[in-house]
Order: structure tokens, then C-alpha cells, then sequence
């Protein structure tokens, strides 16, 4: 797995954002109180685009709640990854360098993977 997905340093990397640090966070408390829930559970707890100032940070906030149950829990719910899959493609769409859509390749295996 590609080391560089886990940089808390690194800006593009899904938890160096404070979109992405912030979301797994909140995937962390909402596992708490919801132990043995599907994570599409908090998928919806997590709304739509709508509840976010843009489309980066919802994006950011699912990409990173799904890469934190693969943290946590070493397996990502099968239900989760197509919302993954959409978040990611949204920001390849939308990525402006090299390292931005490696990046985001790299999610994409590791959420497959998982």
C-alpha cells in the first residue's frame, strides 16, 4: 500500500486535509456509539453535499471516513465504496497536479483493496 496515503503532512493525502483529520474524527466517535453498525450508517449520518461549504470537503469527509474504517477496522463495508468511488472521481476530475491525482489513484487501490 502506498505509504503516502497515510501523510498527515501532506495536504492532498486524505487525512493531511482538516477536512480529512477532522472527518476521521468524527468516523472514530461515530464508531463509538454505533459499534456494530454498516458504515453506510455513516454515510447517511454525514448528509449530502448540501451540508458543505463545497464539493471538495464533502468529498474529502467520505474519503476519509472510508480510508479510516480501513485503518481502524482493516476492511472496508462493500456498501461504502461506490460513495467512494463517486468522491474520488470527482476529485480526479477536479485535480490540478501530478501528485494530487497519484494521490487519489492510490485511495481508489486501497479502497478497493479493503
Amino acid at each position: 500500500m502506498d505509504e503516502s496515503l497515510w501523510d498527515c503532512g501532506n495536504d492532498w493525502a486524505p487525512f493531511g486535509s482538516d477536512e480529512g483529520a477532522d472527518a476521521y474524527c468524527e468516523y472514530r466517535s461515530w464508531r463509538a456509539a454505533n459499534p456494530g453498525e454498516d458504515l453506510m450508517g455513516c454515510i447517511r449520518w454525514i448528509g449530502d453535499e448540501n451540508g458543505y461549504a463545497d464539493a471538495f470537503t464533502f468529498d474529502a469527509t467520505i474519503i476519509a471516513t472510508v480510508l479510516g474504517q480501513l485503518v481502524d477496522e482493516g476492511r472496508i463495508d462493500a456498501s461504502v465504496k461506490p460513495a467512494a468511488r463517486v468522491a474520488i472521481a470527482r476529485q480526479v476530475a477536479e485535480a490540478e497536479d501530478d501528485e494530487r491525482r497519484s494521490l487519489l489513484a492510490s485511495t481508489l487501490r486501497a479502497i478497493e483493496a479493503g
